[in-house]
């Protein structure tokens, strides 16, 4: 290798392995926070009038660091491009990390739902039975939206009349139901009427149906969950809420004879990190999931390169009430959801184990220094107080599918000083839309936006004092973490601080080497602007992807 760095390059495919150092021109190799490694390119002198064996789509590349073997950056070949000029016959090889790997599927998901908006009139029985949402009409003045069904007065009813409202929400998906739950009211006291729910195989019956009948009462019943194996066979794709009528028959007397169903929640079964379906009501003791128990299910269920058995997942303890995605969805899309809930967790994908699987996490992010550098080789900064805001207006749908917002206030000394009020937007769509959901993702964006971060590019030539590890780390080593620069703003305590301040400390979160120069480039607080980062900001926008 021409570059005067101690790093080993190997390309691998099903027909060959090659360790390719003494042939690299030069090195780019980038990482991000969230992400992990994100992308390489290295450019080989080599004749292009052979295809190597070692070089294909979906090919390995590696990189090691050749003083102690540890891999600085692992990935798959994506573009194995050919050139030829003035500076001879030149393979250009891109090649993307871990990460890229969480776009790789797109798939409907329900983990958790409340379908008062998506439920369906089966089972006619009764045509002239009429089914409403709206508020408890038992209840002067509820605001609890609910779904009524009611046998009008003057009709006319035989033995097992019905009124059933179907929710196949799962039956679409190709998931299986874990758990659900409801409150009820009626107008009226009366055993020959029930308030019913029944799980069924894709609306078929199949036997064990009924998981919960409440006779009629005008005192209600509350919250009484129905769990997969202990109420319902596994394997139920469908759930109804019905009324039915056990009596001789007759004709309905008054129009009393209605029941509101409220508070409707399905969950879908998960899968553990390893792979395995959860299929025991053990594993969903609430009706609202974790962020990391979803971070977990995409791993078994999606993300079958990473390591999920060996992988790192810290607990959350934000619990997420509605969180659908219907039309499909990657993984990427999910954890970007997930962090907007969770605004204190970050997940990477780095190399790959002896298994050939990448190893992956879901942790805090930073809050202890790490890395210590200075100004010393280049610093660039884009800080700007553009990025203050003290109030957002969150957009979401509720369960009846109707467009809500809320607004979310908070504290900015820099506003607050001046007067100002600087008002930003979220769009939480119906996927992960509920009003906690909202307050929740308005106080994490407002929280990041409190500080004008006096975010940059920071570029590392020699090596700076890493205090996690104790020791002197070459530029191509930094990875994420916090890093307190010497130099920036000078003030009397700011090289004593702790946590990030935007002024001194600032979180890495991404860095670029390239071996031509023997320099990374930091991204701090913010990453840097660049064309193909707005390109790709575009393609979200239009395809309905958030960031």
């Amino acid at each position: 290798m021409s570059l005067p760095i101690p790093l080993s390059i190997r390309l691998r495919t099903a027909r060959g392995e090659r360790n390719v150092t003494r042939e690299v021109r030069d090195l780019t190799m980038r990482w991000t926070d969230p992400g992990g490694y994100q992308s390489a390119q290295i450019a080989l002198n080599r004749p292009l009038t052979l295809q190597p064996d070692e070089i294909a789509y979906y090919g390995d590349l590696t990189i090691h660091d050749g003083r102690n073997g540890q891999v600085v950056w692992d990935g798959r070949l994506e573009d194995p491009g050919r050139s030829a000029g003035g500076q001879g016959q030149v393979w250009d090889i891109a090649a993307v990390g871990g990460q890229s790997h969480t776009r790789d599927r797109i798939v409907p998901l329900i983990y958790v739902d409340q379908p008062l908006s998506q439920l369906e009139r089966v089972d006619n029985v009764v045509p002239a039975g009429t089914t409403a949402v709206g508020t408890d009409p038992g209840i002067a003045g509820s605001q609890v939206q609910a779904l009524v069904l009611q046998f009008p007065q003057g009709l006319t009813i035989a033995t097992s009349a019905r009124i059933v409202m179907r929710y196949v929400g799962l039956q679409r998906s190709g998931q299986k139901l874990a758990r659900i739950d409801h409150t009820w009211d009626a107008g009226r006291t009366d055993t020959a009427f029930q308030v019913q729910a029944v799980t069924r195989t894709d609306g078929l019956l199949s036997g064990g149906e009924n998981a919960r009948s409440d006779t009629w009462n005008t005192a209600g019943g509350g919250s009484s969950p129905r769990l997969i194996v202990t109420n319902f066979p596994s394997g139920r794709t469908t759930v109804e809420w019905r009324v039915f009528y056990s009596g001789v028959g007759g004709t309905v007397s008054d129009g009393n004879h209605w029941a509101s169903i409220s508070n409707m929640i399905v969950q879908a079964t998960r899968y553990n990190a390893a792979g395995t379906e959860q299929l025991t009501a053990a594993s969903y003791p609430n009706n609202y999931v974790l962020a990391h128990e979803i971070v977990a299910d995409l791993l078994g269920r999606l993300l079958t390169e990473f390591d999920g058995a060996g992988a790192r997942i810290d607990s959350t303890t934000h619990q997420i009430d509605q969180l659908i995605y219907p039309d499909g969805v990657d993984a990427a899309r999910v954890l970007d959801d997930l962090m907007t809930l969770e605004g204190g967790f970050t997940w990477r994908a780095w190399e790959r184990g002896s298994n050939g699987l990448f190893r992956f996490e879901w942790v805090p992010t930073p809050s202890t220094v790490r890395y210590v550098a200075d100004v010393t080789d280049g610093y660039d900064s884009q800080g700007s107080a553009d990025g203050l805001y003290n109030r957002v207006t969150v957009r979401w749908r509720d369960t009846l599918g109707q467009p809500l917002t809320a607004t979310v206030s908070a504290t900015v000394p820099l506003l607050d000083d001046a007067g100002l009020i600087r008002q930003g937007r979220i769009d939480l769509g119906s996927d992960a839309g509920s009003a906690t959901a909202a307050i929740r993702a308005g106080q994490q964006w407002l929280a990041a936006r409190r500080y004008p971060p006096n975010a940059g590019r920071l570029r590392i030539a020699r090596p700076i004092l890493d205090l996690q590890t104790g020791r002197m780390v070459m530029p191509w080593e930094i990875g994420p973490g916090l890093i307190r620069v010497r130099g920036i703003l000078p003030r009397p305590d700011a090289l004593n601080a702790t946590a990030r301040d935007g002024v001194t400390i600032f979180r890495v979160i991404g860095g670029e080497y390239r071996a031509s120069d023997g320099a990374a480039t930091l991204d701090l607080d913010s990453y840097a602007p660049s064309v193909p980062r707005q390109i790709a900001d575009i393609r979200r926008a239009t395809s309905g992807i958030r960031r």
